[in-house]
Parts: C-alpha cells; sequence; structure tokens
C-alpha cells in the first residue's frame, strides 16, 4: 500500500544554498525577486520569451502578483514557489559575479508536480552553467521535495531553453497554438517534462 499523500511529500521544505562545481544558488530575498533586483531582470533581451519573469516590476499588481506566489524560503501549501540566484562560485565564499536565475513551484501537492522556470544571461551560453545549475535544482526537487514529475512551459522561439530542456532529459510534451497573448501578439507554449524514474535513470 503506498504511502498517504501528507506522508509522502516531505512539506515544509525550507530553500538553502545550493553548491555546484562552478557555481553558487542563493535563495532570493522577497526584495530582490520584486523590485528588479539587477538589470538581468530587466533585460528585455534577456526576458523577452519567458513568462511570470516577465514582468514591471513597478508595476504595483504585477508586484502583489510575484509576492503571492513566492513563499521563498519554506514550501508549504500548493502553489508556493522560490528563487534561486545563480551565481560564480567564489574560493572564498564571497558573492560571484550573478548569471541567472532558476526557479521551483510545487503546482499540485497530491500529484506531486513541480514546474521548473529560469533565466540565464546570454553571455554565458555554450558553457555549460545553465544545464550546472538547473541540473542541480531538479536533483533538489526529485531528492527532497519527492517530485514525481517536473515540467517547463516555455515560448517556442526560445531556442535556448528548448535545447536546455533536452539537455536535462525533458521531453517535449506537447505545443499549446496561440496559447497567451503578450503586447498584442499570440504565443505558442511548448511544454517539456521529467518524471522521477527518468530521471533517476539519467542520475544512476
Amino acid at each position: 500500500m503506498s504511502a498517504p499523500i501528507t506522508e509522502s511529500i516531505p512539506i515544509p521544505y525550507e530553500v538553502e544554498t545550493l553548491s555546484t562545481e562552478r557555481l553558487a544558488l542563493v535563495p532570493m530575498t522577497l526584495d530582490e525577486v520584486t523590485e528588479a533586483h539587477s538589470p538581468l531582470a530587466r533585460s528585455r533581451t534577456v526576458t523577452k520569451y519567458l513568462r511570470w519573469e516577465v514582468r514591471d516590476h513597478d508595476d504595483e499588481a504585477d508586484s502583489r502578483s510575484v509576492r503571492k506566489r513566492l513563499a521563498l524560503s519554506h514550501i508549504t501549501r500548493q502553489g508556493d514557489g522560490f528563487v534561486w540566484r545563480v551565481e560564480f562560485a567564489t574560493p572564498d565564499g564571497e558573492q560571484g559575479a550573478e548569471i541567472g536565475d532558476v526557479s521551483v513551484f510545487a503546482k499540485s501537492l497530491r500529484n506531486k508536480q513541480f514546474e521548473i522556470g529560469w533565466v540565464f544571461h546570454p553571455a554565458i551560453h555554450g558553457r555549460g552553467l545553465a544545464t550546472e545549475a538547473a541540473q542541480k535544482v531538479l536533483e533538489i526537487v526529485f531528492t527532497k521535495l519527492g517530485a514525481h514529475r517536473v515540467y517547463a512551459e516555455l515560448d517556442t522561439r526560445n531556442e535556448a531553453s528548448g535545447r536546455l530542456c533536452s539537455v536535462l532529459g525533458m521531453r517535449q510534451e506537447a505545443v499549446l497554438k496561440e496559447r497567451e497573448l503578450v503586447a498584442d501578439e499570440w504565443h505558442d507554449v511548448a511544454i517539456y517534462a521529467i518524471t522521477e524514474s527518468e530521471w533517476a535513470a539519467r542520475a544512476a
């Protein structure tokens, strides 16, 4: 008999700083998320294909929406999420140069479904840094949060993110035609996903 849902989902989960060979993933504060913590967060070149990250943080309504969705320190209920700021790791442990961020949202605790998203500066493309950061977050979501399935939704024109999904072992499950209206233009949205068994097979 399978364990009850309340026992099989290890919540509340407290977000922590993560480390990889070249990177440090640091939990962002609420102010950093909602007040455009860096020029990267405002860059339309960087964020033009992204979904919830593409926000004018000076807009009060958008700021309230982001605040409502981000728990930032704990995942305790469905809809909670948090964001890691991705930086170069430094030998002395001090803050290094920021290259992007990775976010996670608990979409369905009953069904163990989590959404992952990211934004990285184009200058770091081709060096495997985005893969390194996203792989670490996937590891945490599957091993610490007990995810059954992790998915990403992205604009079909976002070729860099599509390639990253493939590198991470995420399958393209669907393309939703004209899913979202952005700046008077309809955008198609692709859904990529990876299940726990697929992730475990790759990690073995």
